[in-house]
């Protein structure tokens, strides 16, 4: 293989940051799983209604894929016919009721058709409820299989007029011979009022921490494919599986913030070629200074009523990191009672991977209980005092050698936060703001180059929300847009309105 087709199967590695964008042909070689992970998969081809819950670059678009791929079609063995339908239509975003329930069965319809184009199966339109679970029981009958539907992005961050219809439809298609998954992302509340989270769905959190089994495997396993160029002769200081270990562990196991790293790694590779601690203390601090904290701002117009929760999420971000900063602690217990006042900052903090939930519940010294965060150590760093990654910090973080602190009720941390009020009025601003936001940059590694904005203004195309509602043949009609730069497109899009 030449050294140019090396360098670019390299490079698209490296760019692959959602599941649901990766070539099928490429899907098994990067994205890689432990043995929990495998339980989690399993479930998702089981019986039974399932939610996958996780925030921003957990996963579970790829949970979701490597488990249809285990099932027909793909695997003609199987004996269960996997169905993966991605919920990314920004119509169904805008809809309610009844509105939303015709679009959804519309689409989800068009969906299927897709996944059977190749198979002796054909599936009918299908306009209403009724009609799409008729269909699918149908199916199921003539496949001699039991169908596994796996909705990716059921949920919108947002977005919660629609999603109490949405898990009505759940609930109704969910029977002996159609199993119901969704991918949600921490927070979800609206589950409409005839259907309850405990009774009617197995609710699984997406989460990767330092404390299971085959986490670090797990991490250079990523590392390996989609980085061969890097190797034991790399690193100094440290060996690449410790290298590995240490990176996933900062970015509190999110694979997404994984690759952002390495990539920056390899971005800023110091003069002898090597990465030690002095790298990869820098490479955290910028993955701070350009990532996390943007994160938030890129966030604020996919919120609608709850973009004002952003000024509180990072209010508690800088109080959290600053805390965990001065004990040298890794995570923080917060009482109960501050994550029920601040739920949706804490909920956006989750989202955005500044923290994530390693415990439910636990008992704080001063009494009463509450979850356990772990904080991204990115954003620590920058904290820490002289914000440098020594090899005494390196081998701390790594071995987790700190108690979590207490964040207390009637403590001084919280004392000046103010508790937000949702906006009634404010909608999803994303899809009113314009294109040019979506040209290439930290942000959007899938941006788009200013000639290519150029052909999509002089078509019209002026907001996010009229190139994501531009249909597949306008876009390709363009001058200079084939299949590739429609697929980037819709990359693109969908990083702005969903991701």
């Amino acid at each position: 293989m030449s050294d140019t087709i090396n360098h670019q199967l390299t490079e698209e590695r490296s760019l692959v940051l959602a599941a649901e964008e990766c070539r099928p042909e490429l899907f098994d070689e990067i994205h890689k799983f432990s043995d929990h992970d495998q339980r989690t998969i399993r479930k998702l081809r089981a019986h039974g209604p399932v939610l996958l819950q996780g925030g921003r670059g957990t996963g579970k678009s790829a949970f979701m894929i490597a488990a249809s791929r285990q099932m027909a079609p793909h695997n003609p063995e199987s004996d269960i016919l996997g169905l993966y339908v991605s919920l990314r239509y920004v119509p169904l975003l805008k809809a309610t009721g009844e509105a939303y329930e015709r679009l959804f069965c519309q689409w989800v319809s068009g969906r299927i058709q897709q996944s059977l184009a190749h198979t002796s199966f054909e599936f009918a339109d299908s306009h209403d409820l009724a009609q799409l679970k008729a269909n699918l029981s149908d199916l199921s009958k003539r496949a001699d299989r039991r169908v596994v539907l796996l909705f990716d992005d059921a949920a919108h961050i947002g977005r919660e007029t629609s999603l109490g219809v949405f898990f009505d439809i759940f609930r109704t298609l969910s029977s002996d011979s159609i199993s119901c998954k969704a991918a949600i992302y921490p927070g979800v509340t609206e589950f409409g009022t005839r259907f309850d989270v405990y009774n009617d769905a197995s609710l699984i959190d997406v989460l990767r921490s330092p404390e299971q089994a085959g986490f670090s495997q797990l991490f250079l396993d990523i590392l390996t494919s989609r980085y061969p160029v890097l190797t034991d002769q790399s690193v100094t200081g440290f060996s690449l599986p410790e290298l590995a270990a240490f990176v996933g562990a900062t970015v509190l196991g999110n694979v997404r913030g994984f690759v952002f790293a390495v990539n920056d790694l390899l971005d800023h590779l110091e003069q002898d070629g090597k990465i030690g601690y002095n790298a990869v203390g820098q490479s955290l601090l910028r993955l701070a200074a350009t990532y996390y904290w943007p994160l938030l701002e890129e966030v604020r117009p996919k919120l609608g009523r709850y973009a004002p929760a952003v000024e509180t999420a990072h209010e508690i971000a800088d109080t959290m990191f600053q805390a965990c900063a001065s004990a040298e602690a890794q995570s923080a217990i917060v009482h109960r009672k501050l994550v029920a006042r601040y739920g949706k900052p804490f909920e956006i903090l989750e989202y955005a991977g500044f923290l994530t939930r390693r415990e439910a519940s636990r008992a704080l010294r001063s009494g009463g209980r509450g979850p356990r965060f772990a904080v991204n150590l990115c954003n620590l760093l920058e904290r820490t005092s002289g914000s440098r990654l020594t090899s005494r910090l390196f081998n701390h973080w790594l071995t987790r050698g700190s108690q979590a602190i207490e964040l207390h009720e009637r403590g001084e941390h919280f004392t000046n936060i103010a508790v937000p009020e949702p906006d009634p009025n404010s909608n999803l601003e994303i899809l009113q703001l314009p294109v040019n936001l979506l040209r290439k940059s930290p942000a959007y590694p899938y941006g788009l180059t200013e000639r290519k904005l150029e052909v999509l203004q002089n078509a019209g195309i002026y907001t996010i929300g009229e190139l994501a509602e531009a249909s597949d043949d306008l876009l390709l009609s363009l001058e200079g847009v084939g299949p590739t730069f429609l697929d980037r497109f819709r990359s693109v899009v969908g990083q702005a309105i969903w991701m």
